[in-house]
């Protein structure tokens, strides 16, 4: 798969990325524009991977899930020491025993994103296409 991120006008900070045939805007913080910006992005990738693999699971095993809403709280002071930390927060509804929240929770602990960012060898090069 490849997400497509182009630039929305000459120098601008301002970008689009497809990805599977939907745009998500990108952008920087205030005061030099509006966001999100790629660190809200990660973050949120954690955030909805833990939120669509705790709903999945729950259908799977039958435990009465009806809502989770998930907070990822960012905390990068130390991000330029190699310190980046993220929190999240869940908040489950549904008729659920003290055993399945503690199960749910420990479910999100294993998402795949959460595994991805703690647990992978991520290894990135970058190139350049071939000029026009």
């Amino acid at each position: 798969m490849t997400i497509h991120i182009r630039q929305n006008a000459l120098q601008g900070l301002q970008f689009t990325a497809t990805a599977n045939d939907h745009d998500l805007p990108i952008d920087m913080p205030p005061p030099q524009g509006d966001g999100p910006d790629p660190h809200d992005f990660f973050d949120t990738a954690l955030g909805a991977c833990k939120a669509l693999t705790v709903t999945l699971y729950a259908q799977r095993k039958g435990i009465p899930l009806l809502s989770i809403d998930v907070d990822v709280q960012r905390d990068d002071a130390d991000e330029k020491k190699g310190v980046y930390r993220l929190k999240a927060v869940l908040k489950l509804t549904g008729e659920l025993t003290d055993e399945q929240r503690e199960e749910l929770l420990s479910v999100a602990g294993r998402c795949p994103i959460h595994k991805l960012m703690t647990q992978t060898d991520v290894q990135v090069s970058t190139e350049l296409a071939a000029a026009a």
